[in-house]
């Protein structure tokens, strides 16, 4: 199967880490693949799928273009920024106090900093006493905030293990909305291999009674992830 993401500017992006675990789960709901593992085709590459705990899990490629330090200038109330290439580009900031980032106004002039060639959402993400990591992520192509980003998830999973924030296992991530993803880091640590871990449910389905004046049968359904 293929799948192709568009912004909500229209823009195409090479990835969504939340299309493609939607993707995953309405292909099963449909039939469409079977247990075990499948693929999923995308402008960034194949994509190996699968479900675990009943949950849809994507394989990334190795993640070869990040830097532990982005070489931006830090604000007050920020501690870290990294970058790293998790299928799109993406600015990992490590702060203080989550809560009290405006992320529309620091996010928009680091999104589209003259230092990266083709912007960059821009992630601001703080531990947890749980042992969770709890982020936010302003979009590009969307250029405001958003409840949830997938491959936001595998870079700051990425940065955070780089900075040595993180412990063993998956590095564990609340978004927006409060909702749960994992990240699965293997291979070496200067390419580690993510595999991105959520939940992905039905939210509505329909059919089409008739198109154009032509009875169509084809059943369509609505898959929501971490939002």
């Amino acid at each position: 199967m293929r799948l192709v993401y568009l912004n909500a500017d229209g823009s195409r992006a090479d990835l969504c880490g939340n299309a493609t675990l939607c993707t995953a789960r309405l292909s099963r709901e449909l039939g469409i693949v079977a247990d075990g593992e499948f693929a999923i085709e995308t402008d960034y590459g194949v994509v190996a799928a699968r479900f675990r705990d009943g949950r849809p899990e994507i394989d990334l490629k190795p993640v070869a273009d990040w830097r532990p330090d982005a070489g931006l200038p830090l604000e007050a109330g920020e501690l870290r920024m990294g970058f790293a290439m998790a299928g799109v580009p993406h600015l990992v900031v490590l702060v203080h106090d989550l809560a009290s980032v405006d992320v529309v106004r620091r996010g928009r002039p680091l999104r589209r900093h003259a230092s990266l060639k083709a912007g960059a959402n821009v992630n601001f993400v703080q531990p947890a006493s749980d042992g969770t990591f709890h982020y936010r992520t302003y979009e590009r192509g969307v250029e405001a905030e958003t409840l949830a980003c997938g491959t936001g998830a595998v870079a700051t999973a990425v940065l955070v293990s780089a900075w040595g924030q993180g412990g063993p296992g998956p590095v564990r991530l609340r978004t927006r909305s409060s909702r749960e993803l994992s990240v699965r880091l293997s291979g070496p640590p200067a390419t580690p291999s993510p595999s991105l871990h959520g939940e992905a449910r039905i939210v509505y389905s329909g059919q089409f009674g008739e198109v154009l004046g032509e009875a169509s049968g084809r059943v369509l359904g609505g898959v929501a992830a971490h939002i």
